[in-house]
């Protein structure tokens, strides 16, 4: 536990010295070869029934008379107390048996199996000492220290050799280390895995496992791994494959797993080949391995077991291969074809059930792969495309009214539309560079021909000049082709895919049901499906996402508060649509800052992941809500605590200091909402701990001094005093703030204002030269009178609010009382009665002034003071 301690401590050599003993205790441990917990937990029940069956017999008699009157009267905690009360008494009985000799066979036994009791526990508290340190090992893994997360990268190997089961989380958070920007961090990383799953413990890596055991491990691995995770092992794979350290054996062995394995292995064994190809494409490219691929991965029992998750690893494995050029006599083409029709039915939904939601559900991925694998190795995508939205808009109206069909249908067909306009525009896009490519390449060679014309005719002095100026003009042209290349694929984008295309036909269906304004559709995964593909067809056209930007507003305003996917996947589209059409997206950024208060944890955090990759890249400015982003700081979610920490971290390093420049409309926002004091100064301690430079901290001491006016509350007073009282202390801000006295004299017969200002003083006195020193005590002295004045005048004016409020209720009282009066009256009151009651009231409004409190007992109070 010590050890585990310092691994707090701020020094580096401490931690890296703490991680290195932990380590060698680990591999030194008195225990067996295995940490696994659960063998030792078994033993440890086996062993305490021996005791219980063996204890002695004075031991047992006491323990079966108390458990007796025990269960008449006691509970079930009482009796389990006695057990333990019995053991505790068996085990020190034992204690004594071995300092004895001639014991018997049965009492050697029993002391044996006490010994084994306590060896089995202490093995159970050695591994808690490691699992519960778990989290401190993990946030070593994230220093920017690179000598803990490689100490903590060589802890976990070991503890993965050891099956502690700390080191498979610990595993699992290092894989995201290999994005590491160090590259010295992310060879340690592959070599960890290099270690864990490939390498035989011990051999640092040079001696492999079997190729069967690699296989598994690599199973195992990518069978349970989450998609972030998935993306870190294919990195890791990759680069294995690409310096030779994986067999090749070991894709052999997991062909024949995808072939005759069923479920989960199936899949695995397909995705480990898909990251194997993404660095050597010829695991998977070649008319063999494609029809083996065909029949594992797309065939038959793919269709009668609906088994989506191999069909989506199958089709990431074909996005591996490059285009395919059509040519029929081509084994590999034909192969290909196959394969292609099969995408076509799985992008189509055709093997889907209509009334299994979760069917439709793991569909999504694997439609989502098939059409990226269309679009990849298909020589003409977007025939194929037209033919799925064809086929698909075929059943889906299959009575000719859209008012039958079944909502799971509709979703499917909605993903499906969106999806592929995206592609679309990704395709076009391609080809635009591609033909730009060609252009460029083309122009730089007639450049080349230009140069060397010119510089031919300056050393023969001939005439060159009617073919240079040809030449010249030709590259102009060149140029204007291109700019006009340029203008038709905006063209397309903007107008052909979702206006005058095929896919512009459902636009106006899609808006019915995003908009849903008679609540026809009722089915959440409808509304899911719509509202993403709606977002996909707005990321292609700027005119269509101005024009619909106000309906998916509305609809996420509108979401069920159950409905945590849709409102999710909406802002992570949002975020698509600000970086490409940021001025269509501007005027709406406060609704998007808004999703920063939505009760979901998963939709806060998605949002504060979208608006930090914006203002990260300029693409939103840091304007007034950013307030909003400053109450992440105390969410109750640690991952979004961690990014809004990240994000102020990340803009302290600007040159043009946005901290510095949002704080006062920070401190301004967070006292004028209902937050508590301590968030507020938790917060507010943090911001300010960026302000480094002298000059902002003096120019910041200022502007928040000329708030004090302008506070409603004393309570937003405290908040600018904590404020003022965490920056840096110097002599011209003391000046500042005694030049100011005026503007926050008034506030300091509260306690937290006080002392903000005395704790500035008390800091400004260790720092200060002696002439400095005489207008500290001045001003400090001017702090105490000032605050024992208002805290005078606090009190006269509370007492006088009593005042008035006891002379109301008493004139409510007499007003009540003549009310009464009146109505016992009879009605054929003369007029001297009138006259009667007229002089009451005058009495009553005489002993009400007699009986009032001064107007301003304050103002008196500093007149009689002024007096003295």
């Amino acid at each position: 536990s010590f050890a585990v301690d310092r691994l707090q401590d701020k020094t580096v050599m401490v931690r890296r010295s703490a991680m290195q003993l932990l380590t060698v205790l680990l591999e030194n441990n008195p225990y067996m070869g295995c940490l696994d917990p659960e063998p030792y937990k078994k033993k440890l029940g086996e062993l305490y029934e021996l005791l219980k069956s063996n204890m002695p017999t004075n031991i047992k008699e006491a323990h079966e008379t108390a458990i007796k009157e025990a269960e008449e009267t006691a509970s079930e905690e009482v009796v389990q107390e006695l057990e333990a009360a019995a053991l505790s008494a068996a085990m020190a009985e034992a204690d004594v048996m071995n300092d004895m000799d001639g014991l018997s066979e049965k009492e050697n036994e029993f002391c044996s199996n006490v010994k084994a009791l306590k060896f089995t526990q202490s093995a159970l508290d050695f591994i808690d000492q490691f699992e519960q340190a778990n989290d401190t090992f993990q946030g070593m893994l994230l220093s920017a220290t690179t000598s803990d997360v490689t100490e903590a990268l060589r802890f976990f190997v070991r503890a993965r050799h050891f099956k502690l089961p700390c080191a498979i989380t610990g595993m699992k958070q290092a894989l995201a280390l290999m994005w590491s920007s160090e590259e010295s961090i992310r060879d340690e990383v592959l070599q960890a895995f290099v270690d864990v799953f490939v390498a035989a413990p011990g051999t640092n890596g040079n001696g492999l496992l079997s190729d069967n055991q690699i296989a598994h491990n690599l199973l195992v691995l990518a069978g349970k791994a989450s998609v972030s995770e998935l993306a870190s092992i294919e990195e890791a794979i990759g680069r294995l494959v690409k310096d030779e350290k994986i067999p090749v054996e070991v894709f052999l062995i997991l062909w024949s797993v995808a072939s005759k394995a069923s479920g989960e292995a199936r899949a695995a064994a397909m995705l480990v080949l898909s990251m194997g190809a993404s660095a050597d494409r010829s695991i998977v490219d070649s008319a063999s391995r494609l029809k083996l691929l065909l029949e594992a991965g797309l065939g038959d029992y793919t269709e009668e077991h609906r088994d989506w998750r191999t069909a989506r690893s199958a089709a990431c494995a074909l996005q591996r291969i490059g285009r395919a050029q059509a040519d029929p006599t081509s084994a590999k083409y034909i192969v290909i074809e196959q394969i292609m029709e099969r995408l076509c039915a799985i992008a189509r939904g055709d093997w889907c059930l209509d009334d299994k939601t979760e069917d439709t559900k793991m569909w999504f991925s694997a439609s989502e792969q098939a059409i990226d694998a269309l679009f990849t190795i298909c020589p003409e995508p977007e025939v194929a495309s037209a033919e799925i939205i064809k086929g698909m808009e075929e059943v889906l109206f299959e009575g000719g009214s859209s008012s039958s069909s079944h909502s799971l249908r509709l979703s499917r067909f909605f993903f499906v539309l969106g999806h592929i306009a995206l592609k679309l525009l990704v395709y076009t896009e391609s080809l635009s560079g591609s033909v730009r490519r060609a252009n460029a390449t083309k122009s730089l060679k007639k450049q080349e021909i230009a140069d060397k014309a010119k510089a031919a005719k300056n050393n023969t002095g001939g005439r060159g000049c009617d073919d240079e100026d040809d030449i010249e003009a030709e590259l102009g042209i060149a140029a204007e082709v291109e700019a006009e290349n340029e203008r038709n694929v905006a063209d397309i984008s903007e107008k052909e895919i979702v206006g005058r295309g095929l896919i512009g036909l459902f636009g106006p269906l899609l808006i019915r049901v995003v908009g849903n304004e008679s609540q026809t559709f009722s089915s959440e995964i409808l509304m899911q499906s719509s509202t993403l593909a709606l977002c996909k067809l707005m990321c292609i056209s700027g005119s269509f996402c101005e024009k619909h930007l106000p309906l998916l507003f509305t609809a996420l305003a509108n979401a069920p508060p159950g409905d945590t996917i849709m409102r999710a996947n909406t802002v992570v589209a949002l975020g698509d649509l600000a970086f490409r059409f940021p001025n269509e997206v501007e005027p709406y950024t406060p609704r998007l800052y808004a999703c920063l208060r939505d009760a979901s944890t998963k939709v806060r955090r998605h949002t504060l992941m979208v608006l930090t990759h914006l203002i990260l890249n300029d693409m939103v400015k840091v304007k007034g809500q950013v307030c909003e982003i400053a109450m992440c700081l105390k969410d109750n979610d640690p991952r979004i605590r961690d990014m809004s920490r990240l994000l102020f971290h990340e803009l302290s390093k600007r040159s043009n200091s946005p901290i510095y420049n949002l704080l006062p409309d920070i401190v301004s926002q967070l006292s004028q909402m209902s937050i508590k004091k301590e968030d507020f100064r938790g917060i507010m301690s943090f911001l300010l701990g960026y302000i480094k430079k002298e000059k902002q901290n003096e120019m910041l001491v200022e502007k928040l001094c000329q708030r004090f006016p302008k506070c409603t509350s004393i309570s937003q007073k405290s908040d600018l005093a904590f404020c003022i009282a965490q920056l840096k202390t110097n002599e011209k801000s003391i000046k500042t703030l005694s030049d100011h006295f005026k503007l926050y004299k008034d506030s300091l017969f509260d306690d937290d204002v006080k002392k903000s200002f005395t704790s500035i003083a008390g800091k400004a006195k260790k720092i200060a030269k002696p002439e400095l020193k005489e207008c500290i005590e001045e001003w400090e002295t001017k702090i105490n009178e000032h605050a024992g004045i208002g805290q005078e005048d606090q009190i006269t004016g509370q007492k006088a609010e009593r005042a008035k409020a006891r002379a109301a209720k008493r004139a409510a009282r007499k007003n009540k009382f003549q009310e009464e009066s009146f109505q016992a009256e009879s009605s054929g009151s003369d007029g001297s009665d009138g006259e009667e009651t007229a002089d009451k009231e005058n009495i009553s409004f005489q002993e009400n002034i007699v009986n009032s409190p001064l107007k301003n007992p304050v103002r008196q109070s500093r007149r009689v003071r002024t007096v003295a």
